[in-house]
């Protein structure tokens, strides 16, 4: 992460271009994925006028499809919304989910020892 007073963020993003679906109470919006980090995501969708700020959802991230399904599934709660997308905050995965999710960004990390180093001062998302 760089040196910037002014930034906030606790976990570097990392851009990777995975499908995403979130399931809301408004319905099922597909997209990409255009960055991610141990605490969020933001993911470009149609449609995101639709969904609630502020609404807790479920996220999946589709790894893979054929012939065996590889998916993350998250709890996540929407952050923030504009004309190309959502921003979630993850907040729940399951051990598998969460062992999935940390080979998948330290994998596609520049710098995986400085990103796995935020991760043991804070975990971001609940575990369990």
């Amino acid at each position: 992460m760089e040196n910037n007073p002014q930034e906030k963020r606790k976990h570097t993003r990392i851009s990777i271009n995975i499908d995403a679906e979130l399931q809301t109470s408004n319905g099922t919006f597909r997209g990409k994925m255009k960055n991610v980090s141990f605490s969020g995501i933001f993911i470009y969708c149609a449609n995101s006028a639709n969904i609630i700020i502020g609404e807790t959802c479920y996220l999946k991230l589709i790894l893979q499809t054929e012939p065996h399904p590889n998916i993350i599934n998250f709890q996540c709660k929407i952050i923030r919304t504009d004309a190309s997308g959502v921003g979630v905050r993850l907040t729940r995965v399951d051990m598998e989910g969460y062992q999935k999710f940390k080979n998948l960004m330290v994998y596609n990390s520049s710098n995986p020892d400085n990103l796995l180093d935020e991760l043991n001062k804070n975990p971001g998302l609940e575990i369990g």
